[in-house]
């Protein structure tokens, strides 16, 4: 049944979704970060293992993959504020989209009810007239026959 809410309601699951892209993309960027910080780590194992055994200058290397590492870092903990972010707004859309589905679910029951009560007074509006037409009937026949 269409309520007045619908319209609504619509816009509302719209923002949910987008919000659920929207956050599925920055969980996305996240894990790349991770995976990238994770490579750098086994890389550098590699490399201090390597740089060891060997006699080779490496600095400058290990300095620059800590700083792509703090890089990565900060990402890391500025993509995760957005995502807590974004599910904070979520969560609000969420809650605003169930407030608006509960309103338009009492609408439709309030219009059930309506239309119930007149569908009742309908046929009591029918039983009604069939008894006084009975009732009319009976009388006449009965004044009929006494006079």
């Amino acid at each position: 049944m269409k309520t007045p809410y619908c319209a609504a309601i619509g816009v509302q699951r719209r923002e949910v979704d987008a919000m659920r892209v929207v956050i599925g993309v920055e969980v996305n960027r996240l894990a790349e970060v991770e995976r990238r910080h994770a490579k750098i780590d086994v890389d550098l194992r590699r490399e201090r293992s390597v740089a060891c055994s060997l006699d080779v200058p490496s600095t400058a290397y290990f300095l620059l993959m800590r700083a792509e590492q703090e890089r990565l870092d900060e990402n890391r903990r500025a993509i995760s504020a957005r995502i807590d972010q974004l599910r904070s707004q979520a969560r609000e859309v969420y809650g605003s989209l169930s407030a608006v589905e509960g309103a338009a679910e009492r609408y439709r029951d309030e219009e059930r009810r309506r239309l119930e009560g007149l569908e009742q007074a309908a046929m009591d509006d029918r039983s009604a007239a069939a008894f006084l037409a009975h009732s009319r009937t009976a009388r006449a026949t009965t004044t009929r026959r006494s006079a």
